[in-house]
C-alpha cells in the first residue's frame, strides 16, 4: 500500500468525528475539542483533539498521535486493522502492494466480505433462491432497499459452491476454513461449505466489517428430519467473537446517540423490520445474554437501554443474566412490555402499525418496576409465606443496584408494597457474593482459603464439583463435554479426574467423601474439598433430579467454552507477537493450535 493511500484516508477523515464515536463527552473548547480521556481515569477533562491539525493529545497521561494511532490504541489492534477500519469510514478501497501492511485478520475480513457479496448475489439472481425471495419480500414484507441495506443473502444447496467461489478469488481453503465458512470433512482430506440452503444474515462489527453470519433454515425445511437448527452461526474465529458483537449496531449507533436510547430486541428480523419502519436505534442480542464487552459498546452511544422481551424470552435465565451485567456497568435498563393481544414480538407490532411499536418503546418500564410487578403477579401478599417469598426474591435484585440512592428508592417502594418498614428490609438484604481473593464456605467454624482469584470459571468449577458430589450418578452428562485440562486450576482438575475414575468403578455415594480426601495431602485443600460437600447440601438440597442434571450439563458446557475462549485469546495474542517478529514457523504452529481449538 503506497503512502499516498494512507494520506488519502487521513485527509478524508475528520478526527473529531472519529474520536467522538468513542468519547461521548467531547465539547468544543475554542478551536479544539475537549473530553475525558478514554485511556485513564480522570474527573477533569485533559484529553484534547485538534480539528485543524488532525491530532489528539492527553495532558493527563501523555498519550497522543493521529487518527490512526487513536484507533489502534483504543481498539487494541495493529496498524493494518486500524487502517482497514478507517478506510471503510473514508470510502477508500485498500490496495495491499506492501504485504506487510496486511495480516491474518484483514485477510479473513476480505474473505468474509467476498462471501457476503456471493450470498447476496445468489439471493437476488439465482432461480434456486426464489423461495427465499418470496419469504423475505412477500411474507416478511421487506423492501429491496432494506434487503440491500442489510445485504441479506442465500447460501445454495451445495456442498462446495462458496468454497469454489472464494478459491477462484485467490483465497486458500485453509483461510476459508479459518474465516468460519467451511467445515473439515470427517473422513478424508478437504472441506465442505458450512452454510447450505439457508437465508444469510451478515453479522457486522461496529465498524461495518462482515465478521460472520447467521444462517436461517428455509421455511419449508423446518420440519424435516436432520434439517439442523433453525439458525446456525459462524463459530468463534480470529475476527468473530460473539461476546463482542451486537447485531445491527453499525447501522444503529448514530440513531442511538441521537435518541439517547438503545433498544435491544431478540432477533435479527426484529432489527430489520424496525429499521424499515423508521425506528433506527434498535439492535439484537441474538438470543444470548449480554456480556460486559457488549454493554460497554452500547455505553459509547447511550447509558440508556430498553429491552424487548419476546413471550418465550421474558424472565429467562439468559435475559436476567444480561440485565444484571448491564445494571452492574451503570446502564439504565427499561423493559418494553409487549401485549400478547397485539403481538408476541416487535415484528408483529410493526406489521399491525409501526406507531404501536414506537408507543410501546416510549412507554417502557424501569427494570426494577417491571421485576416487582412480574414477581408480585404470581403471589398473594395476604399470605405471610408469599410476602416472605416476595421480599426474598426482590431484595436479591435490589442488592444488585449499584447506585445507593436508587437502591434506597426501591427499598422504600418495596416497604410500601409489602407493608414492612424500609429499615427491616435493609437489614434483610442478602450479603453480596464474596469478592475475589476471599474464602470458601466455612468448615466446622473455620475459614478455608480456596484461591487468590475467585473469577467466573473458578466459581463455576466449584459449583459443578459440589453438584456432582451430591449427585455423582449425574456425572455421565458432563463427561462427553468436559476434560480435566479444561478446569481453571490444578485442584479442580484433580478432583474431576478422580470423580471420573471412581464413577467408572461405581463407588458407593456414601464412600465418595472419604475417597475424595485422598486427592490431596495438603490440609487446606482437604478442608476445601470437605467444604464443597457442605456447599452441595446448602445450595442444592431442594433441587430435583432434572434440575440437577441441567445445572451439571450447563456448568460443564460453560467450563468448556471458557477454556476454549481463553486459549483462543492466548493464541491470538501470541500470533500478533509472532507476526510482528516475522516468526513464520511460530505463526504456522499457532495456526495449527488455533485449528485444534476450533475443532474441540
Amino acid at each position: 500500500m503506497p503512502d499516498s493511500q494512507v494520506e488519502e484516508i487521513k485527509n478524508r477523515l475528520d478526527i473529531v468525528e472519529v474520536v467522538s464515536e468513542y468519547v461521548s463527552n467531547m465539547k468544543q473548547a475554542g478551536g479544539n475539542w475537549k473530553g475525558l480521556c478514554p485511556f485513564h481515569n480522570e474527573k477533569t477533562p485533559s484529553f484534547m483533539v485538534s480539528k485543524d491539525k488532525q491530532i489528539w493529545h492527553c495532558f493527563g497521561c501523555g498519550e497522543g498521535g493521529d487518527v490512526i494511532s487513536f484507533v489502534q490504541k483504543i481498539e487494541n489492534i495493529e496498524f493494518p486493522e486500524a487502517l482497514k477500519i478507517l478506510a471503510k469510514h473514508a470510502g477508500v478501497t485498500l490496495r495491499y502492494e506492501d504485504k506487510s501492511l496486511s495480516n491474518q485478520k484483514t485477510k479473513l475480513l476480505d474473505i468474509l466480505e467476498a462471501a457476503a457479496r456471493f450470498y447476496h448475489y445468489n439471493l437476488l439472481k439465482m432461480s434456486e433462491a426464489e423461495t427465499a425471495r418470496n419469504y423475505l419480500f412477500l411474507k416478511r414484507t421487506l423492501t429491496e432497499e432494506t434487503v440491500e441495506k442489510f445485504f441479506l443473502g442465500y447460501a445454495p444447496n451445495s456442498w462446495d459452491s462458496a468454497i469454489k467461489f472464494l478459491r477462484d478469488k485467490g483465497y486458500s481453503e485453509k483461510d476459508i476454513f479459518l474465516a468460519g465458512l467451511s467445515v473439515k470433512k470427517e473422513r478424508g482430506a478437504g472441506y465442505y461449505d458450512r452454510f447450505r440452503a439457508r437465508i444469510m444474515f451478515p453479522i457486522r462489527d461496529i465498524h461495518g466489517h462482515v465478521v460472520g453470519f447467521t444462517a436461517r433454515i428455509m421455511p419449508e425445511d423446518e420440519k424435516k428430519e436432520n434439517a439442523g437448527g433453525k439458525y446456525i452461526n459462524t463459530p468463534q474465529t480470529l475476527v468473530y467473537d460473539k461476546s463482542r458483537v451486537i447485531y445491527g449496531l453499525d447501522f444503529a449507533k448514530q440513531e442511538i446517540k441521537k435518541e439517547n436510547l438503545a433498544v435491544m430486541v431478540e432477533g435479527n428480523m426484529d432489527v430489520i423490520a424496525s429499521y424499515q419502519a423508521g425506528v433506527g436505534n434498535v439492535v439484537a442480542s441474538s438470543g444470548t445474554a449480554m456480556t460486559v464487552e457488549q454493554v460497554n459498546l452500547l455505553k459509547r452511544y447511550s447509558p440508556n437501554l430498553a429491552i424487548s422481551f419476546d413471550a418465550d424470552l421474558a424472565g429467562s435465565t439468559a435475559a436476567m443474566r444480561g440485565i444484571d451485567v448491564a445494571l452492574k456497568e451503570g446502564i439504565n435498563v427499561k423493559v418494553i412490555m409487549l401485549s400478547p393481544e397485539v403481538g408476541k414480538d416487535p415484528d408483529d407490532y410493526i406489521k399491525k402499525d409501526p406507531n404501536l411499536w414506537r408507543e410501546v418503546i416510549a412507554n417502557s418500564m424501569a427494570f426494577m418496576d417491571y421485576y416487582i410487578k412480574k414477581t408480585l403477579a404470581a403471589l398473594d401478599l395476604r399470605k405471610v409465606e408469599d410476602k416472605k417469598n416476595a421480599a426474598k426474591i426482590l431484595l436479591a435484585q435490589v442488592i444488585k443496584i449499584p447506585d445507593k440512592v436508587e437502591q434506597t428508592f426501591y427499598l422504600e417502594k418495596l416497604g410500601n408494597v409489602l407493608g414492612v418498614p424500609e429499615q427491616v428490609l435493609r437489614e434483610s438484604l442478602p450479603h453480596e457474593k464474596v469478592a475475589a481473593g476471599s474464602v470458601s464456605p466455612a468448615v466446622s467454624g473455620e475459614k478455608v482459603i480456596v484461591a487468590s482469584a475467585r473469577n467466573r470459571p473458578s466459581l463455576i468449577a466449584e459449583r459443578f464439583i459440589a453438584l456432582v458430589f451430591k449427585y455423582p450418578n449425574q456425572l455421565s452428562l458432563a463427561i462427553p463435554y468436559l476434560e480435566p485440562f479444561m478446569f481453571p486450576d490444578r485442584l479442580s482438575a484433580e478432583i474431576y479426574k478422580n470423580l471420573i475414575l471412581y464413577y467408572n468403578k461405581s463407588v458407593d455415594k456414601a464412600d465418595l467423601e472419604g475417597v475424595m480426601q485422598t486427592v490431596s495431602d495438603d490440609p487446606n485443600e482437604k478442608k476445601y474439598i470437605a467444604s464443597l460437600f457442605l456447599l452441595a447440601e446448602k445450595d442444592f438440597a431442594e433441587f430435583g433430579e432434572e434440575e440437577i442434571g441441567n445445572e451439571i450439563l450447563q456448568n460443564a458446557k460453560s467450563l468448556r467454552e471458557d477454556y476454549i475462549k481463553n486459549e483462543l485469546r492466548r493464541v491470538q495474542t501470541e500470533m500478533k507477537r509472532a507476526e510482528e517478529n516475522k516468526e513464520f514457523a511460530r505463526i504456522k504452529e499457532l495456526a495449527e493450535e488455533f485449528n485444534k481449538l476450533i475443532n474441540i
